[in-house]
């Protein structure tokens, strides 16, 4: 074996470790600079800056948007495909059993101009539920299930499956990792790939982002493996 093969050969197997090993980093597409929708192509400007009316930045520092407009904004130029999870710091406001009186947080995907799909993070009537808010209405929700929420910041992820049919919206507690709920919708025919966010209550939101498709990692592996045929042949 010759030694760039032999060179290759170990890189192919270094990036299968990495890719089994490594978690997909999540690249931001919407980091609310400002306190205000800073990524280009969204339909309208929705809320104001979330640290004039919060105490407590979320756990990586920033505050973000404060969604009391109850006003739908969607942006078709951030991509957030099948495959891929949408990822969000989010909070609803204390629902009444807190002693609030809550608010709702519509994280949409699969957004055109002609609408969405939503998970909504609903704490004035303590629900984790999914809407298929055509025409931006707001029907009674599909999947859904009983969630209390408290004066605090949650990350909420929404993860679509390879075909796009399915997406599975998982709600955490402030660390980031503990799983309090989680709702799946099935049977979606949508292949748009845009987001939209509509809030009710002073619903909070900030730093958006999304995970990179898996296989990513299988092109990379790929491209190395046909680089290395082709030196073992000149070999």
């Amino acid at each position: 074996m010759n030694t760039a093969f032999g060179t290759l050969s170990r890189l192919i197997v270094g990036a299968a470790c990495v890719a089994a090993i490594a978690p997909a980093r999540a690249a931001v597409v919407e980091p609310f600079t400002g306190g205000q929708l800073s990524a280009p192509g969204w339909s309208t400007g929705i809320g104001s800056d979330a640290s004039v009316y919060l105490s407590t930045p979320a756990p990586d520092g920033s505050f973000g948007l404060y969604l009391a407009d109850a006003t739908w904004s969607y942006n078709t130029s951030i991509s957030f495909a099948a495959g891929q999870t949408l990822r969000a710091w989010i909070n609803p406001g204390p629902g009444p059993s807190a002693g609030g009186q809550g608010g709702r947080l519509y994280l949409g995907f699969a957004a055109s101009g002609a609408g969405a799909y939503s998970f909504v993070a609903a704490s004035d009537d303590g629900v984790l539920g999914f809407q298929n808010n055509a025409g931006f209405q707001t029907p009674s929700y599909g999947a859904s299930s009983a969630q209390n929420y408290a004066d605090q910041w949650y990350l909420m992820t929404v993860s679509r499956s390879a075909n796009g049919s399915t997406a599975t919206a998982r709600l955490y507690d402030t660390d980031g990792s503990t799983l309090l709920n989680s709702v799946t919708e099935t049977g979606l025919t949508s292949a748009a790939t845009g987001i939209a966010l509509r809030g009710t209550g002073g619903a909070a939101i900030t730093t958006i982002s999304v995970v990179p498709e898996p296989a990513s990692y299988g092109l990379m592996m790929a491209g190395l493996l046909v680089l290395a045929l082709k030196v073992r042949r000149r070999g």
